[in-house]
C-alpha cells in the first residue's frame, strides 16, 4: 500500500512540474539563435514576465545587444488595432521584462535585435487567455 502511495504522489508531482513549465519558443533571427521563455504558459492577461537569451552562430550568449519585444493584436470589428512595445534589460546574460496583455486572444510578437548597427528580428503569435 505504501508503495502504490508512494507511486500516485511521484506522478502527481511530476505532473505538477511539467504543468508549471511556463511559454517557450526557439527561433531564428538573422545568423542568431533567440530563445524566448514567458513564465506564464499559456499566456494571460496583464503582466507575464519575459526572458530573451541570444546566441551568435557559434552558440555564444551575445550581451551586446538591444532587444526589444513589440506585440500587437490586428483591428477587429468595433475595435482599434493594439500595438505596444518593451525594452528588455541585460541581466546576467539573458534579457528580461514584462509583456502586458490587454485582453485574451491572439497576439504577434516580434523581438527585435539591434547588434552593430544591424537589426534582426523575429515573429511568433501567443495565444492569450
Amino acid at each position: 500500500m505504501k508503495k502504490i502511495a508512494v507511486v500516485i504522489l511521484s506522478l502527481l508531482l511530476s505532473a505538477g512540474i511539467v504543468w508549471a513549465k511556463g511559454f517557450e519558443v526557439q527561433k531564428k533571427a538573422g545568423d542568431l539563435s533567440v530563445v524566448v521563455k514567458m513564465d506564464n504558459s499559456p499566456a494571460v492577461m496583464g503582466d507575464n514576465g519575459v526572458v530573451v537569451t541570444v546566441k551568435d552562430a557559434a552558440g555564444k550568449e551575445v550581451m551586446d545587444a538591444g532587444v526589444k519585444v513589440e506585440y500587437s493584436m490586428p483591428a477587429m470589428p468595433g475595435m482599434p488595432a493594439m500595438n505596444y512595445g518593451a525594452v528588455l534589460a541585460l541581466n546576467k546574460d539573458v534579457y528580461q521584462g514584462k509583456l502586458n496583455f490587454s485582453m485574451s486572444g491572439p497576439w504577434n510578437v516580434v523581438v527585435k535585435i539591434v547588434r552593430g548597427g544591424k537589426t534582426v528580428s523575429t515573429k511568433f503569435t501567443v495565444d492569450v487567455q
